[in-house]
C-alpha cells in the first residue's frame, strides 16, 4: 500500500503527469515553455500533487490560490 496522497481527478494531469503521478514521482516541468522536462524525483508522500518536497513547497509559495498554503 503506498503512503501517497490519493490521486486527484484524472482529468488534472497531462499524460505524462499522469504517467510520473501514478509512479510517484514529481511531474513539475523543470524546464522553460514549451520544452517540457519533468523533475521525476520521488514524490513528497504529503504532496496531494504527488510534486517532490522542493516543488510542493515552491508552487505553494508561487501559487498558494491553486496549490494551498
Amino acid at each position: 500500500m503506498s503512503n501517497l496522497q490519493p490521486l486527484l481527478s484524472r482529468n488534472r494531469y497531462t499524460d505524462e503527469e499522469w504517467a510520473l503521478a501514478v509512479a510517484g514521482r514529481c511531474g513539475w516541468n523543470t524546464a522553460n515553455y514549451p520544452r517540457l522536462e519533468w523533475c521525476g524525483q520521488p514524490s513528497d508522500p504529503n504532496s496531494f500533487y504527488r510534486f517532490c518536497t522542493e516543488h510542493d513547497q515552491q508552487a505553494r509559495e508561487e501559487a498558494p490560490a491553486t496549490y494551498g498554503h
